[in-house]
């Protein structure tokens, strides 16, 4: 897996080295955009599909990856490319 938010092969909430998951951080009709550039995390399962704790439940956890993802790659593209990309600015909400 390909990610410009990960190196390391561990959950990004957790920590843990057990049971991880390709998570896109960009889903349904972006889940191609995020397979393309990138933008996806390791997740473990409690963090990726727990009802109750992990990010398909929790909008927070949510935001907090998609304006991680939009930090990083503005770090090597502008403010137009994302958006062209995206079409939604996370960091300004």
């Amino acid at each position: 897996m390909k990610s410009i938010i990960q190196d390391e092969k561990r959950c990004y909430f957790c920590g843990s080295s057990v049971g991880l998951e390709e998570h896109h951080i960009y889903m349904n009709s972006l889940r191609n955009i995020s397979e393309r550039n990138g933008f996806k995390v390791w997740l473990c399962y409690r963090c990726h599909r727990d009802n109750r704790y992990g990010v398909h439940g929790n909008r927070v956890m949510d935001l907090e990856l998609k304006r991680k993802c939009q930090e990083v790659f503005e770090k090597s593209h502008t403010r137009q490319e994302w958006f062209d990309l995206i079409g939604r600015n996370y960091l300004e909400e």
